[in-house]
């Protein structure tokens, strides 16, 4: 056995909610393509670039099991439709490489197992043309914040049907904007970054990643902040579907009912649901009051007009359809606006684009 162990103790809050996150969209995204009776893709890969060890002291499950446990869960499904499930782990690290083979062993399966022991970078450009012709979920649980590239970044968002998440160092952005090293990958202008409140600091890196968009292209994503100790990682989430946006949201919110972004309170506003204010407005997040603000003035403004707009709005904002219902309900009330569409539902399809919002 390797003389050095990174995992020789438990995980620790921080990565529990991480895996968490990452176990939670995992479910709900692999039964889209291996429980349809004729499956759009008959190929689908799942990369776990960082892999780790494959668990802790504990002998609870990092994220190699975790994917294993979720695709072992579905098995009928897989061998019935006739899909193929490829799981490719990496790990670069000797000792960690060792831990991870011994951990995999013996697991067998409607499956294939991928191991590898090489160079993030070059093993993603070696896979990335079979990942053209397979629905893909990336994990990318990176240690530090200079493997996601705009380059990587950009190849990423491009293919067809890929979902991500990335665990990033977001308190780096803060702690090393002015070395030249951190320059390299990231423009960032440094006496901006100085200003940015630390536990704030993981709203600007996912603001980085959104710039790198292109404004023609529609693509979502959205983070979930995570403090260790005194430092502040996250993970960011991508996919170029709002049915995917909309399980990742679900899920976050799952995670952090207040704002659906963080395990700690992210705005400082020590809300406490159980022993909640006499007066409303402070028992409501600030996220939430702008959130409905906003969209408000946006509908009575016209900016947004239709159903499938304010849908889109709302989604991009980090929030859920029945956060823009309640909006649209008060103003209908208040004889603000009137509509005769049914309020907004999951994974809204084209056929809803023109129901129009009137303005009274």
């Amino acid at each position: 056995m390797p003389g050095k162990d990174l995992f020789r103790k438990p995980f620790d809050e921080g990565t529990l909610a991480k895996l968490n996150v990452f176990r939670d969209y995992l479910k709900e995204w692999l039964p889209v393509f291996v429980s349809k009776k004729e499956p759009i893709w008959t190929t689908i890969q799942i990369f776990d670039f960082f892999a780790g060890q494959g668990k802790d002291m504990n002998n609870i499950s990092g994220s190699p099991l975790i994917a294993l446990e979720i695709v072992q869960s579905l098995e009928k499904f897989i061998k019935e439709r006739n899909v193929q499930v490829i799981l490719h782990f990496n790990e670069l690290d000797n000792d960690n490489y060792t831990f991870l083979e011994e951990a995999l062993k013996g697991i067998e399966g409607q499956f294939i197992i991928k191991k590898y022991k090489e160079d993030f970078s070059t093993l993603f450009l070696s896979l990335y043309d079979s990942m053209k012709t397979s629905a893909n979920f990336l994990f990318l649980d990176q240690n530090g914040i200079k493997q996601i590239t705009k380059d990587i970044f950009n190849k990423i968002i491009s293919l067809k049907q890929t979902d991500f998440l990335f665990y990033i160092s977001s308190s780096y952005f803060k702690r090393f904007a002015t070395t030249p090293e951190f320059q390299k990958y990231f423009s960032f202008d440094v006496a901006e970054v100085q200003q940015i409140n630390y536990y704030h600091i993981h709203r600007n890196v996912l603001q980085h990643y959104k710039s790198l968009i292109h404004q023609n292209k529609r693509y979502y994503l959205a983070p979930f902040s995570i403090k260790k100790g005194s430092n502040i990682y996250g993970l960011i989430f991508g996919t170029n579907h709002t049915l995917g946006i909309e399980k990742f949201l679900t899920i976050a919110w799952k995670n952090d009912k207040l704002r659906g972004e963080a395990n700690y309170d992210i705005d400082s506003e020590h809300i406490d649901l159980k022993t909640p204010s006499l007066f409303e407005q402070y028992n409501k997040p600030s996220k939430r009051q702008i959130f409905e603000k906003n969209l408000t003035e946006s509908i009575i403004s016209k900016q947004l007009e239709f159903k499938h707009s304010v849908y889109l709005y709302t989604l991009n904002e980090g929030f859920l359809f029945k956060d823009a219902n309640a909006v649209l309900n008060r103003l209908k009330s208040n004889n603000k606006i009137k509509f005769d569409f049914e309020l907004i539902t999951s994974n809204l399809h084209k056929d809803e684009i023109n129901k129009k919002i009137i303005v009274l």
